[in-house]
């Protein structure tokens, strides 16, 4: 009975509030990234923001068998994102290389048993983006891309690979 009549009362009180006076609270905190669960654990937005000059607020994750994916975005957009996938294997640094590695990459030095990094040229739908791809020492195929919102030409995209490639090695580090 008691908890009726407390109901009661809350709704009473709710019910004689008007927006008139309002003032708005704080912004709602925004969750680690890494409470999305799978290849997002190894993300941080204070982190991925600073070393890349982005304003991501929001994770999701997903897993499909052996590999673990994980997007960031900003509250509200859909661009720019950030793509981390993690997926097992018993490749070794020749055939990652020969057979994983896209066409046209480059090869990045200190990072992984091999790494390469590649612009993102933009096209109608998306703007131009960057991607760094590494064979960790643990046995993990990494991806990390960026893109960049629609519109934003070509030479942002190469501007972003020294960032993503940053970012890359502490992902590395904090992945072995």
């Amino acid at each position: 009975m008691r908890t009726v009549a407390g109901v009661l009362a809350v709704l009473i009180l709710l019910a004689g509030c008007d927006d008139a006076g309002a003032h708005p609270g704080p912004a709602p905190s925004t969750a680690p990234a890494a409470a999305a669960g799978g290849a997002c654990q190894l993300l941080d937005f204070p982190v991925v923001n600073t070393k890349l000059g982005l304003d991501l607020a929001v994770a999701a994750a997903a897993t499909q068998d052996n590999t673990f994916t994980c997007v960031l975005q900003p509250r509200g957009a859909a661009t720019p994102d950030l793509v981390l996938s993690v997926t097992a294997t018993t490749i070794g640094a020749d055939i990652y290389a020969s057979a994983v590695q896209p066409k046209g990459a480059v090869p990045v030095e200190g990072l992984g048993a091999a790494a390469y990094q590649l612009q993102i040229p933009a096209t109608d739908a998306t703007g131009a983006g960057a991607e760094v791809g590494w064979l960790a020492g643990n046995k993990r195929i990494i991806q990390l891309s960026v893109h960049l919102p629609p519109g934003t030409p070509d030479p942002a995209g190469a501007d972003l690979l020294p960032k993503l490639v940053g970012l890359a090695k502490l992902i590395d580090l904090s992945s072995l």
